[in-house]
């Protein structure tokens, strides 16, 4: 009996410590599900009303996913190796597809391999941004890595392995190796026309890779991609793009269902529809610890509330799993944002204003440099046939000129209404009604040109400093700003309104001395109105513009030294240099000093050079001069600065000595035109748009400078 209780005792004792192991083994096993909705959009679910998706929307975080990466089209190669580099991905043409056994009658296959993997290296090395594809993988370590899907159009699949079996790209280490996958034939049954996924068979996979495993598993279920695969030119039938969805769906609840209440599941488009002439947004749905009911997603890569990247993918899913990101991935985690509005509406409408302003974005700006050269090209007509009969410029040509000043701050007062409800024509009335309005407001309220130009360049000036400081919410879809659809920034200053602000605010402040006589108060008010731009332009919680800061400093510097009648020389350009780097140094430690989820790419490129060395630092500015080459050869603006540092040189130096004239009579007018060179040259040469920065420049230079020609004409000396 002793002994009976002895092993009752034992037996009590190992049972104990088993289970609480047990238990601690369940509660330390860290999932993760990226469950893929390739080429779906917010206006496709809320047209088709998918119930799972909805729920899940309503239950989580939901944000628009930009899924640009480095090409115009992201095609299902890159947006799915894009998610397992957490960096910005070129798929290629030979990814996809898997080498390795495949076991007929089993669920997972070991061991699988993605095939394209040299292809995908040398792509990232051309691409400059040192991607690893696979990091995600690389940086779960020892956690298992499951992909599940397969889009191929034919039954049975073809003999050789296909290429659309792209949940490996995303669930791949750097090796292109794949703990567990499901994508061949086994996920398949035959389809009226083809293939089909079969329903059972891939809910009893995935339901297996979550139940059995810990880590991260990738699921695609291959009709969404397949309808796009097999449709004519037309696009997928709707019908047939809805029960894909409707399918997914399906899908999507068998396996919320699997999952337990520490789960991340993260719901996701890695395409824009290709069917689609235009590129939209797409879906992305966080659920699970973290991430409450009712908010929206945003992420340290957009800083805009409700918007994410593809490279935001593989960091929140290693976050989620308190493993530290891989030094290559370039995208941050997902956070939460709360929010009173309809966040699907709010999705929707940001997709519809994003794509139609991209639509419009090049014929308006297109119209912009074709209008200004015609326009100089009648004002020389005019000027050249009144002087030959010895008479002065007619007074339109004043009005000519603010107008041209007046539009860029037009386009930024049109992001007040919803652009998209207008139609293209609609739009450009706008424009040209906002144009007009205050070319005319001006000369009503304005006696003198000068006070009528201070007036405009002032206003843009507030416009774009206000608007900044409170959140940027004109910098984005408008047609002077920048785009989160192409995604090249989301947040701050982009280099158009860097140009556009720079220009005016140096104008401004020339003006300012101007009309006050070169006094003592004007030339301060001028120098405190150079700092807050610059402060505003640089501060990463407002501007974030690494290339303003260096480019606006210098600038501010030389062209203060020309107002007060002193000449800049070698030492005090140096100084303003070292300024510039000394401005930028400061903004740089506040940077580092907020919390990471608040870091703009100033801060996350110095962590970069931390964790990857200085030669991140060499590929970035690389980078920058090739698309600065790039953009010279492909923009409009290319043409217009020829003719219109021809017409300012035509107006500034005819007759003889006219330059030294205008020293003489209106020295500051002069200092504002050269402080304007300045920045157009260092603009050019510290931003990666290239051309655009003194193009936009001159789109003022050339109105202030025809101003001072009138003015000397009309003026007794």
């Amino acid at each position: 009996m002793a002994r009976r209780s002895v092993v009752a005792a034992l037996l009590t004792g190992l049972i104990l410590c088993v289970v609480p192991a047990t238990a601690n083994a369940q509660a330390a096993c860290q999932r993760a599900v990226v469950f893929t909705l390739p080429g779906v959009t917010w206006a496709e679910i809320e047209r088709a009303r998918p119930s799972t998706i909805l729920r899940i929307a309503e239950e989580g975080a939901i944000g628009s996913m930009s899924v640009r990466t480095n090409s115009s089209r992201t095609s299902y190669a890159s947006g799915f190796a894009t998610i397992g580099a957490g960096t910005r991905m070129q798929g290629g043409v030979t990814t996809g597809g898997t080498l390795g056994p495949e076991t007929p009658g089993t669920s997972f296959d070991e061991d699988v391999e993605a095939t394209g993997l040299p292809e995908l290296l040398l792509d990232a090395e051309e691409d400059g941004y040192d991607a690893v594809p696979g990091a995600l993988g690389e940086a779960l370590g020892e956690l298992e890595t499951t992909a599940i899907g397969n889009a191929e159009p034919t039954y049975p699949p073809a003999l050789v392995a296909g290429s659309e079996r792209w949940p490996v790209l995303a669930a791949m280490d750097a090796d292109g190796a794949v703990d567990r996958a499901a994508v061949d034939g086994s996920v398949l049954s035959a389809g009226s026309d083809g293939a089909r996924t079969d329903p059972e068979a891939i809910a009893d996979l995935a339901r297996t890779a979550i139940e059995e495993s810990c880590g991260l598993v990738v699921i695609d279920h291959g009709d969404l991609i397949r309808a796009e695969l097999t449709a004519g030119h037309s696009g997928p039938d709707p019908e047939d793009r809805v029960a894909a969805l409707m399918a997914a769906d399906d899908l999507l609840a068998e396996v919320d269902a699997s999952l337990e209440d520490d789960d991340l599941l993260i719901v996701v488009s890695p395409t824009s529809p290709l069917h689609d002439d235009d590129v939209h947004f797409g879906v992305a749905i966080a659920h699970g610890p973290g991430f409450a009911p009712g908010t929206l997603l945003s992420s340290a890569s957009t800083g805009r509330e409700g918007i994410v990247t593809l490279p935001d993918v593989a960091p929140t899913v290693l976050a989620h799993m308190g493993l530290e990101r891989h030094p290559a991935m370039l995208g941050r985690p997902f956070f939460t944002v709360a929010t009173e509005r309809d966040r699907i509406a709010m999705a929707l409408e940001n997709d519809r204003e994003a794509v139609f302003v991209d639509r419009v974005r090049s014929p308006v700006t297109t119209a912009f440099v074709v209008v200004q050269v015609a326009i100089y090209l009648l004002i020389g007509w005019v000027l050249h046939r009144s002087e030959r009969r010895g008479g002065r410029g007619p007074r339109w040509l004043e009005a000519a000129a603010l107008a041209v000043v007046a539009f860029p701050v037009c386009t930024y007062l049109a992001g007040f209404v919803s652009q998209h409800r207008l139609g293209a024509w609609g739009h450009a009335t706008l424009l040209i009604a906002l144009d007009l309005g205050l070319v005319m407001a001006v000369s009503s309220l304005r006696r003198h040109p000068l006070d009528r130009l201070l007036a405009l360049t002032g206003l843009t000036c507030a416009v774009l400093v206000i608007d900044v400081v409170t959140g940027a919410s004109l910098q984005v879809n408008t047609v002077f700003s920048y785009s989160p659809i192409v995604a090249g920034r989301f947040s701050g200053f982009g280099n158009t309104a860097f140009s556009v602000l720079g220009a005016v605010t140096i104008v401004t402040g020339a003006l300012i001395v101007q009309r006050a006589g070169r006094s003592r108060s004007s030339l301060i008010a001028t120098a405190v109105l150079f700092g807050i731009v610059v402060i505003v332009d640089g501060a990463p919680m407002w501007g974030s513009d690494v290339g303003g800061v260096l480019a606006f400093v210098p600038a501010f510097g030389m062209t203060l030294f020309l107002l007060v009648g002193r000449r800049p020389t070698v030492r005090v350009m140096l100084l303003c240099i070292g300024a510039a780097v000394a401005v930028l140094g400061a903004f740089l430690a506040f940077d580092l000093s907020r919390a990471a989820e608040e870091r703009t790419h100033l801060g996350r490129l110095f962590e970069d050079v931390q964790t990857r060395g200085f030669e991140v630092f060499i590929d970035t500015v690389e980078r920058k001069i090739s698309t600065n080459l790039r953009v010279f050869t492909s923009t409009i603006y290319t043409y217009f600065v020829p003719p219109a540092l021809a017409f300012m040189a035509w107006l500034l130096l005819r007759p003889k000595n006219r330059w030294e004239e205008l020293a003489r009579r209106h020295p500051t007018l002069r200092a504002g035109l050269i402080g304007g060179l300045i920045l157009s040259v260092l603009g050019f040469a510290v931003n990666d748009s290239g051309i655009v920065v003194p193009a936009t420049i001159l789109s003022y230079l050339v109105p202030v400078a025809l101003l001072a020609h009138l003015l000397m004409e009309r003026e007794p000396e």
